[in-house]
């Protein structure tokens, strides 16, 4: 019996054991809710990322859990971009270190140590993923707030939850998927229209949700609704209609705290006019949200 009892309490404790001594490239896999194994990603959809990024010479691409260094490598070499691999495993580190010298793409290309979770990511252009979508959504919220407007950011196999892509692509039977970090434009806004009718002044409060807007707006103090309304990176759009079938559509881009644009006829593309509104300088109204990025 003691024998038995010797034994349960193995059984027990080694799993626990396991746990507390797991070596660093399991402790970031733990610690955000789950094993992320090492899977090189095949090397016609590592091309068919960047390629859904648009990576060019200009971008500073960042791989987030990059192992054998294959997307940076590949966005440094074949797209002539500049690249930082962040992996918490020392092992695929120097693996890819490596692999970048032999490639000969050493000088463009740097390799982290880190768990991504605390990586400073401010200055990348392009974000790319192959983690799991529990891992992506507890990753969202830093994505949201520490990428520029307009950053792009490509997911092989696996999505961002609520946040949903701007586009998602099958190649080879692997899922990618694309999203552009919005800019944060909830709050309100006021300025004026300039069209036919002369100067008129414009009132926009928005409510934001990742990419996806509304709110209210009151034009030359009529309200109106707003419809189609969302963001892509620094890009607004919007319509504002009374609601009898009339309609203006107002397509900006945003610079900071100001937002300026052209005026077009909903009904068939004319020109109409310019607007240009800036954040109002008063406490946040009622309602009032910045990007949702959700609960992961």
């Amino acid at each position: 019996m003691s024998q038995i009892r010797t034994l349960l309490r193995t059984l027990v404790l080694v799993p626990v054991l396991a746990v507390v001594t797991a070596p660093p490239v399991f402790a970031q896999w733990w610690k955000h809710g789950g094993d992320v194994p090492y899977v090189p990603t095949p090397q016609s959809v590592v091309e068919a990322m960047l390629r859904l990024a648009d990576v060019s010479a200009e971008d500073l691409v960042y791989d987030l859990g990059s192992g054998d260094g294959r997307i940076v490598i590949t966005a440094a070499g074949t797209f002539g971009a500049r690249a930082v691999g962040i992996d918490i495993d020392p092992e695929r580190i120097a693996e890819s270190r490596e692999n970048a010298r032999k490639a000969g793409v050493q000088n463009r290309v740097r390799f982290i140590q880190q768990d991504l979770f605390e990586a400073d990511l401010g200055e990348a252009t392009v974000v790319t993923l192959y983690l799991l979508s529990s891992v992506n959504e507890q990753l969202r919220p830093k994505l949201l707030e520490e990428l520029a407007p307009g950053v792009r950011v490509v997911s092989h196999a696996f999505d961002m939850g609520e946040w949903q892509p701007e586009q998602s692509i099958t190649v080879d039977g692997s899922v990618l998927y694309l999203w552009v970090v919005p800019a944060q434009v909830a709050g309100r806004w006021q300025g004026m229209v300039q069209g036919p009718d002369g100067e008129l002044p414009v009132d926009l409060v928005l409510h934001q949700r990742f990419q996806q807007l509304d709110g209210m707006a009151v034009l030359n103090g009529a309200h109106l609704l707003l419809e189609q309304a969302e963001v892509e990176g620094r890009q607004v759009a919007m319509e504002l209609t009374d609601g009898l079938g009339a309609a203006q559509r107002m397509v900006g881009t945003v610079d900071g705290d100001s937002i300026e644009g052209k005026v077009y006829a909903a009904s068939d593309g004319r020109l109409l006019g310019n607007w240009q509104v800036t954040r109002a300088p008063m406490a946040r109204p009622e309602g009032f949200q910045t990007i949702d990025a959700g609960s992961p």
